[in-house]
């Protein structure tokens, strides 16, 4: 350990966006991913993973002959089992010099209002301390401690996208639960017209 790795970092009241001493947002921050300015990527202390969204691994102009194959399943909140598309390994600087390293992301397919998602092994590698009631994500450089500052407005809207996106899918539960109920209930009256019908075939029988 260098001595400019031991630097404290610090959060003062200072640093809470004006306005902002209520927010709940996330924090969301723009960074150089190889060349791209990618501007949505979700800082996440709960992440074990790097994400790269496949929309931006497209938008990025990268194509899937350089993915390495996966080997495990990323697990949601809810349990559900993303199985990505593979890894890769791509650059992630700020611009300025003071933050560039060789960042493994983990490539999936699924739909997010974010472009990627930085965990903690992505953190704790460059000794960085997040904030998201400050939204700062700070760390040490031999210049001193450097920051990458939240983008709030990116990030209600990404928090709006997934409420929206939870509603819908809340919505669609409802719809092909009760779908699957109306087929049930149209089964069981199809038994019960069934089973009229045989035993009234078998009385007409016993008359005879």
């Amino acid at each position: 350990m260098e001595a400019w790795m031991m630097q404290p970092i610090t959060f003062s009241v200072k640093d809470v966006p004006m306005n902002g001493q209520a927010h709940g947002d996330p924090l969301v921050i723009t960074l150089l991913i190889e060349k791209w300015g990618v501007k949505r990527i979700l800082v996440d202390n709960g992440s074990s993973v790097e994400v790269l969204f496949y929309d931006t691994f497209k938008r990025m102009e990268l194509f899937d002959d350089i993915l390495i194959p996966s080997t495990y399943g990323i697990y949601g909140f809810n349990g559900t089992v993303t199985v990505p598309r593979g890894e890769v390994m791509l650059k992630v600087s700020d611009g300025e010099g003071y933050l560039d390293t060789l960042t493994t992301f983990c490539v999936v397919d699924v739909v997010s209002p974010y472009e990627a998602i930085v965990g903690r092994s992505w953190i704790a590698g460059i000794k960085g301390v997040t904030s998201a009631y400050h939204q700062r994500l700070r760390f040490p450089t031999y210049r001193g401690v450097l920051e990458v500052i939240g983008d709030p407005q990116a990030a209600r809207q990404c928090r709006q996208f997934d409420i929206q996106q939870n509603e819908e899918k809340r919505s669609r539960q409802r719809r092909e639960k009760n779908k699957a109920k109306e087929i049930k209930a149209g089964e069981e009256l199809d038994k019960v017209i069934s089973q009229a019908f045989i035993a009234y075939e078998a009385g007409k029988k016993e008359i005879l």
